[in-house]
């Protein structure tokens, strides 16, 4: 049966033209992703990269440096060296640490956790003007790392330290951004 022109199309053929369109559109990308094959994926990339943040305990500014080495193949599992440099009233305080983390997702960017060991060059709490001391501290960080910028990921991290000399352990939330080597 011959429609008129610019007679209404049924919603039943309207469907079924929709479709067929949509089949015809994703037939050769869903082809492309059956046939094509993955590109090889080695390790992914040492980044190098600088952060600054506060410690909310001392309540004072926090910059520091850090590395991260991917252990994994997959890049779940990275070795987090840093160095931190905390500006105190009239001193500073430097902390070294030894951290792995675990990628919750792997790869460039998203959520991890993880922990680590380290040393401090503090100064005593009581008496700011006495000799410096190093403490062995303990830690846990936290932190989203953003993918999709190339070689650049911004980070945004909370690491606590915590050392049994401590009256208040530092809590530093921080901001950074790292640059992957290759």
């Amino acid at each position: 049966m011959m429609r008129a022109r610019g007679a209404a199309v049924a919603p039943r053929a309207r469907g079924s033209m929709v479709a067929a369109a949509l089949a015809v559109a994703l037939v050769p990308i869903a082809a492309a992703g059956q046939l094509s094959r993955p590109a090889e994926q080695g390790w992914p990339a040492v980044e190098i990269g600088a952060r600054v943040g506060y410690d909310n305990a001392q309540r004072q500014e926090v910059v520091g440096a850090l590395l991260r080495i991917p252990v994994l193949r997959n890049g779940t599992v990275e070795l987090l060296p840093n160095a931190d440099v905390t500006f105190l009233q009239g001193v500073k305080e430097y902390q070294l640490n030894a951290e792995a983390v675990y990628l919750l997702t792997g790869g460039d960017g998203g959520f991890y956790a993880g922990g680590g060991v380290g040393l401090r060059d503090a100064v005593s709490r009581s008496d700011p003007g006495g000799p410096r001391e190093t403490l062995t501290t303990f830690s846990i960080v936290v932190g989203l790392k953003l993918s999709g910028l190339g070689r650049i990921h911004p980070l945004l991290e909370f690491r606590r330290v915590f050392a049994s000399e401590f009256v208040v352990d530092p809590q530093m939330l921080s901001l950074g951004v790292t640059f992957a080597l290759w």
